[in-house]
């Protein structure tokens, strides 16, 4: 017959921390690892927890960083101000940055020293579209079959182990188009004014522009 072994709260969380303070050489490795392939994939997720003395929960973050197909690391913070950024992005970091359209990222690449160009994520512009659909279903439908293709163009180079002479190339010849494209039926849809300003789709529009280069 086994024993049951009821431990104390306080105990426990010594332990906890214990092994966390064990760990730290391996997460520090792990984070050097991802940051010197001067790639970086970098998004929040707002996760409640308990304060002490506060009486409630209080809304933190998970910070996450990874590169594609690579190791990942999480990084805690109380808010998701700029400055957080700044125990996530190492400050000898240089390369690019991915993340989605929150101000944040932008701000923190115009505000770094080092060289660090931001790209946005066509999944976030895609899910914008999307869920405007039900109320602009032929606009909206016609751009998304403009980021279709431009999964299409990748899904091609995957599927033939393409190596970064042929990506360069093929993107130039074949995504570059529809990007171009897209921009230009985004800012003439914005200047017509043909969707109020909070409909989905006009919010959908904003996004999208907010990922070019300003």
């Amino acid at each position: 017959r086994r024993h049951q072994v009821h431990l104390p709260r306080q105990t426990l969380a010594r332990w906890v921390a214990l092994a966390a303070d064990w760990l730290q050489p391996i997460y520090k490795q792990i984070r050097t690892g991802v940051m010197a392939g001067g790639y970086v994939q970098v998004d929040e997720t707002p996760v409640n927890y308990l304060e002490p003395g506060n009486g409630k929960t209080r809304q933190g973050y998970f910070w996450t960083a990874g590169r594609p197909k690579g190791d990942v690391f999480f990084r805690w913070q109380t808010s998701r101000a700029t400055a957080c950024l700044d125990q996530v992005v190492p400050p000898t970091f240089t390369g690019t940055l991915q993340s989605d359209g929150y101000a944040a990222y932008r701000a923190f690449v115009n505000g770094r020293s080092a060289v660090v160009t931001l790209a946005g994520c066509w999944a976030h512009v895609r899910r914008k579209f999307y869920e405007a659909s039900e109320t602009a279903p032929q606009m909206s439908g016609w751009l998304l079959r403009q980021i279709q293709h431009l999964y299409r163009v990748e899904a091609s180079l995957r599927e033939h182990r393409a190596g970064s002479r042929l990506r360069q190339a093929m993107r130039a010849s074949h995504s570059r188009p529809i990007v171009e494209r897209l921009e230009k039926v985004l800012l003439r849809l914005k200047a017509h004014g043909r969707y109020l300003p909070q409909s989905g789709l006009a919010l959908a529009i904003d996004y999208a522009l907010g990922q070019w280069p300003t």
